[in-house]
């Protein structure tokens, strides 16, 4: 009994953890955003049809992105698996803030309540009215 218990808790224990790791933000340095089609500073959602956090979301980022100044676009990563693979898109919705460049400011698997996205967006602003570093 004690055997099955302890195998049951490893069980549990590793799926946790796989779970984890999975939902972990990618660690992407750059987007070639002429590749996705988009005009940077931008806040990216990659995303699916079917991911209902997605369209939860979506509204507050576009919202978010017209007060900044900065773009809003959607990849969808059944259209562009590509990408996905490219990048290590795992789960949806990831959401990448870049500057003009291409450069990533911001990763994140859900949206924070924290308002980082927000000033991961007026940071790419503020780089693009001050030019190329």
């Amino acid at each position: 009994m004690l055997t099955r218990l302890l195998i049951a808790a490893a069980v549990i224990a590793a799926t946790g953890l796989f779970f984890l790791w999975w939902r972990r933000a990618p660690k992407v340095p750059r987007l070639d955003l002429a590749d996705l089609g988009i005009i940077g500073p931008a806040i990216v959602q990659f995303t699916t049809p079917y991911c209902a956090p997605c369209k939860v979301i979506r509204p507050k980022l576009m919202a978010s992105a017209e007060e900044i100044g900065v773009n809003y676009a959607q990849v969808n990563m059944d259209e562009r698996p590509d990408v996905m693979q490219r990048y290590g898109v795992r789960t949806a919705p990831t959401i990448i803030v870049t500057e003009a460049s291409g450069r990533v400011l911001g990763t994140w698997t859900s949206l924070p309540a924290n308002g980082e996205i927000d000033e991961a967006a007026r940071a790419a602003m503020r780089k693009a009215s001050v030019g190329p570093a």
